[in-house]
């Protein structure tokens, strides 16, 4: 599995593209540079076969309708994240601008209960990480020793609980889960560079914080 990281926007989110040999991909969480993003597909010869999101914040969902009308393919979110997503109140202009309602794409509620899911052929489990936003969600691929978190666990931090949704008991439970991962993981979070379970173990004061509550 090819995978490319690709900061976008003003808060330089990361969109995470995961392709197989055969040019089938998964675009995670397209915030901003959907123009970009299109061409780097087009470059690739690669085909979009849907849309999985770590969480509904702006940063994370706004260029889904652009890649969408250009790249067809199933969305997917946590419905506790979806009730709010698409409404004029998550944005934040003019970096970030929700489209007309009728440009939305279609968004399947998913991940109620962790456990495996595929998506033409890409085969993960999910794991509800809440805190941050209360359907944050973070896709596990035991395989390759890989999880894409979002904005739960950073490198050094964690993500933010001052917005609404936020919940700083429920994150600290969502590090803890983290922390139980085999200590070798990749964590690629929704910002900022990847790390391993192992390295934020040692160094991260809020997973050292989390796991002695």
């Amino acid at each position: 599995m090819d995978i490319r990281i690709l900061p976008t926007g003003m808060i330089q989110t990361n969109c995470i593209l995961l392709s197989r040999e055969n040019g089938d991909t998964l675009v995670i969480d397209p915030g901003a540079d959907a123009e970009s993003l299109l061409d780097i597909l087009e470059k690739g010869s690669l085909n979009v076969v849907g849309y999985p999101l770590t969480h509904g914040h702006y940063d994370h969902v706004c260029a889904l309708h652009e890649m969408h009308a250009a790249k067809p393919a199933p969305c997917y979110m946590h419905p506790l994240d979806l009730v709010w997503a698409f409404t004029p109140r998550n944005q934040n202009p003019p970096w970030y601008t929700q489209p007309d309602p009728k440009q939305i794409p279609e968004v399947t509620p998913a991940w109620e209960t962790d456990g495996p899911f595929e998506i033409a052929g890409f085969q993960f489990e999910t794991l509800h990480l809440p805190g941050h936003s209360p359907g944050s969600v973070g896709f596990y691929f035991p395989g390759d020793g890989l999880l894409i978190g979002g904005d739960v666990l950073f490198k050094g931090s964690m993500g933010r609980t001052d917005l609404p949704g936020g919940d700083g008991i429920a994150l600290y439970a969502s590090l803890r889960r983290i922390a139980e991962l085999p200590p070798e993981t990749v964590v690629i979070p929704g910002h900022g560079p990847d790390t391993t379970v192992a390295q934020e173990l040692r160094n991260n004061p809020y997973m050292r914080e989390a796991l002695q509550g």
